[in-house]
């Protein structure tokens, strides 16, 4: 079901205003990439990486707006943020030479989670298109409380993280 297109027969401006956002967040990745290449090559290739998939991604959706493709978005752009978060408050995750190092912030980061958040929540919209109002609110419910949780584990994930450095 293509949910880009209204009854009337006009393209809605919501797959473009994502689309928008994911190419801001694709150039922001590709801006910061070099520096996270000099730090170590596998956090400069994951920057780029996550460029080339949200450009292409961005490219994608305004030629074909559908809702598995927003889910795919949602879930990638999600799993970025989260990444974002985690790496903000309890340190990189895994590996790397900075494994375990709470990693400091700028605007081209802030810049970059900003757009990324502005996706999901097209995305979100795009999702909600043609859906009842008691669907709508089932939706916001479901997401607000998954917000909530994700927020209380990263709370308490920060909450462990500077307990075991303090140990």
């Amino acid at each position: 079901m293509d949910v880009g297109v209204r009854e009337t027969g006009s393209r809605s401006l919501l797959p473009y205003l994502a689309a928008g956002f994911s190419l801001l967040a694709a150039l922001s990745h590709l801006w910061a990439m070099p520096e996270h290449m000099r730090e170590w090559w596998g956090y400069g290739a994951f920057f780029l990486a996550s460029a080339v998939l949200q450009g292409a991604y961005g490219t994608i959706l305004t030629r074909w707006p559908r809702r598995s493709l927003f889910l795919v978005g949602i879930g990638g752009n999600v799993s970025i943020l989260a990444l974002y978060l985690s790496t903000r408050t309890v340190g990189i995750p895994f590996f790397g030479p900075h494994a375990g190092e709470v990693e400091g912030f700028g605007f081209v980061d802030l810049f970059a989670a900003a757009s990324e958040l502005g996706l999901v929540l097209a995305l979100g919209a795009l999702m909600m298109k043609g859906l009842s109002f008691e669907r709508k609110l089932q939706a916001a419910i479901f997401l607000t409380a998954g917000a909530l949780v994700v927020g209380h584990l990263l709370h308490l994930l920060a909450d462990g993280g500077t307990t075991g450095h303090d140990s």
